[in-house]
Formats: structure tokens, sequence, C-alpha cells
């Protein structure tokens, strides 16, 4: 099965498109069968979607307001909608409108998911900071309890999935702010008979947003709440260590304590009985 189509989610941030997936897309030795962009707060516009589909060239465009709840979910929630109406027999490969794949991203995938049969295929990410890579992330036999402490390698520049898959578990979860791709990959494991392969090679990067008001700045108010809905929705799961180990992880990277965490989700449990 070799029809691949691409998904991304937008605010719509169209000048950081045009300059970091864009080129990515249309670049691949293995181009996929269209490309359905989501737009979340607003309609792309008719001129917006002439232009956009001529540089697409032949590539087939598809543009689709959220029709679900503001953000990034419910945005990647309305196109696997439309892919699975309109493309059962595929698979989705997401990538943020400020990331880049490598021109063998897709033909990586396509090669290593075992003519069809892997239900999701995981390749390597490259961290990106100021222009240079800090780090190489190489997913390899990934289980659902690594991601309670931690994300071993699948976040969404680097998610190709069955779109038969990611229908069945009903996508993201819509509304939850930050830790979509570990949600995504837990649900998709839980399931127990989804096939998994690797491509060993990094093919994404993944460009980290250094701004103060990105989600993952120190501190912030919507990583907190994220973190909080993480821990409502699989804290139960997680053993004591594996939740010392969230709380371990929340601190070094976000600055965020295990008392604010337990705090927030707490006021978030209360605000949604």
């Amino acid at each position: 099965m070799n029809n691949v189509i691409v998904l991304t989610a937008t605010t719509p941030r169209l000048s950081l498109f045009y300059k970091y997936a864009l080129p990515s897309i249309i670049s691949q030795k293995h181009l996929p069968i269209a490309l359905v962009l989501i737009s979340d707060t607003r309609q792309i516009t008719q001129k917006e979607e002439t232009i956009l589909q001529a540089k697409l060239n032949d590539i087939p465009l598809y543009t689709l307001t959220n029709s679900h709840t503001l953000g990034a979910a419910g945005s990647w929630n309305t196109g696997i909608e439309f892919i699975s109406d309109h493309f059962p027999n595929s698979y989705i490969a997401i990538i943020d409108d400020d990331d880049l794949w490598y021109p063998d991203h897709l033909s990586s995938c396509v090669a290593n998911s075992n003519l069809g049969k892997a239900d999701i295929v995981l390749s390597g990410i490259n961290i990106i900071i100021n222009q240079e890579i800090v780090a190489v992330n190489i997913p390899k036999k990934i289980t659902v309890r690594d991601f309670f402490i931690g994300n071993p390698g699948w976040q969404g520049s680097n998610t190709f999935i069955k779109t038969k898959l990611v229908t069945k578990i009903g996508g993201f979860t819509d509304g939850l702010i930050s830790g979509n791709d570990r949600d995504l990959a837990i649900r998709a494991l839980e399931i127990g008979t989804a096939k998994i392969s690797y491509t060993n090679i990094a093919t994404v990067e993944w460009i980290c947003n250094q701004s103060s008001d990105a989600l993952s700045a120190p501190g912030s108010k919507q990583k907190l709440i994220g973190c909080a809905q993480f821990l409502h929705l699989h804290g139960n799961k997680m053993s004591v260590n594996e939740m010392e180990a969230y709380f371990f992880r929340a601190y070094e990277l976000f600055s965020l304590s295990k008392a604010e965490i337990l705090h927030e989700l707490n006021q978030w449990r209360k605000d949604h009985d």
C-alpha cells in the first residue's frame, strides 16, 4: 500500500508553512497522493488556496477548517475524518507546519512498511535548536509504558500511521493541549495488535520553538494544563515509579512542580465534572 496522505494542521501560519513544511512535501522522492491542510481558527481564503496549489504542482490539495475543539488535536481529527471518508486505504503522514522532512522521509517509511503490513512506521528525528542538531532520537522497540514517563520517539512530524488504525482508536483526544503524540501512541499500542516498523534513520527535523510564549516555555500555563490533562487520562495506569518519573521530567523540562500539576489536575477535574 503506497497511498500516502500528508496531514498538516496550521492556525494558519502560512508563512512558516511556506518556509518549512511545504518545501519538504514537494521534495519527497515518494510523492503523497494528496495534502490535507487544516486551518484551526479561520478558513483558508481562495487566494491562499490558489497560491498553495500552484506551489504543490500536481499534488492535490484539500483545505478544511477545524470542525472540533480548537487546537492541534481537533484540527488533526478534522483531517483524519476527511481522509477516512475519501482515502480509507492509505497511510497518514503528519508534518507540523514549522518542521522539516528530508527528501527520503516518505520513501523510507513506505519501504519499511513491509508492503503495507505495518500499521505504524516510525522514523528518527533530529532535534534542532538555533539551526543546530542538539540530539538525535531513533525510536526502537517502543512500549506503552515508555510513554507514561516520556517520549521515546513518536512525535507529530514522524507520525506515519494507517488511516484505518487511527480511525479505529478515535484519532487524537479533542481538547488535549499537549502530549497529543504520547496520548495517541498509548491508545494505538494498547489495542495490542498494531504492527510497528522502524526506519532506523533520522529523516525528520523537529525545530524547537524557543520563543517565550511557546507551549514548552518554562512555567507555561498551557503546558501545566496539558500535564494535568495527561495525568487525568493515563495517571491511573502508571506505577508509583512511573508517576514520580513523570513529575521529575515535568520539572526538569518545563519547571513545573508535582504540587503545581496535582493542584491543576484537581482544579481541572472540578471544572469538568
